[in-house]
């Protein structure tokens, strides 16, 4: 009976050595999967974070983006109603600058009464076959006439380039191509900035005329009866 037992405790025993190593087995086994799994949890932490960082940064781009895009649209507008602006008033400027060219003009007149003098005395001026002819009786000024000649001969120009050919200021040209514009002598091509003159047909007809009978004179003249 003492052996029974004892070989019953060395069994017991044994297979109590066998659980606990199984057990420990286990546990170990565990621990790794455990420890693996914690790991995967904090790069999967660390990645979520990066994309979180990353969402943000395009959250700023974009308000940056839309910032600047507000503020170019601003600057766009400024410059489109200043350039408004400054269209009107090269339109307007010939209106609003004539009061004070004809005090300019005044005085010039009464400082060279020599050239006035001379000017009146123009046979272009006074001549009735050329300041009478058809429409264009209200033609008074030789520079009128010299402005509506130069135009029938050389096609368009802007009243800067006329200026120039007949030697009167900016001013002076402007308020004369309006006045002849508002009588009907010239049209005005408004699709260019400055504006460009052109003479109208019965102007060029009657310019024709004058032509005409001014030769006439000079061959009576140059062979009498």
């Amino acid at each position: 009976m003492f052996g029974i037992g004892k070989r019953s405790s060395e069994t017991g025993a044994k297979g109590s050595t066998e659980n606990q190593d199984v057990a420990k087995l286990f546990f170990d086994s565990f621990s790794a999967r455990l420890s693996s799994f914690e790991g995967s949890l904090k790069d999967l932490a660390i990645e979520l974070e990066r994309l979180k960082i990353s969402s943000d940064q395009s959250k700023l781009s974009d308000l940056v983006l839309f910032e600047r895009l507000q503020r170019t649209e601003k600057l766009l507008g400024e410059s489109l109603n200043w350039i408004k602006e400054v269209a009107d008033a090269v339109l307007r400027a010939p209106a609003t600058i004539s009061t004070a060219t004809k005090m300019v003009e005044e005085l010039s007149e009464h400082v060279r009464p020599s050239e006035q003098s001379t000017v009146i005395q123009s046979p272009i001026r006074t001549d009735p076959s050329v300041v009478q002819p058809g429409s264009l009786n209200s033609i008074t000024t030789p520079t009128e006439l010299q402005v509506l000649t130069l135009l029938a001969d050389e096609g368009p120009k802007s009243a800067p380039e006329i200026g120039r050919i007949v030697g009167r200021s900016r001013e002076h040209t402007a308020r004369l191509m309006k006045q002849l514009f508002d009588e009907g002598y010239v049209r005005r091509d408004q699709t260019r900035i400055p504006f460009r003159y052109s003479t109208v047909e019965r102007v060029k007809q009657s310019l024709t005329k004058a032509e005409g009978k001014e030769q006439e004179r000079e061959t009576v003249s140059a062979h009498p009866a």
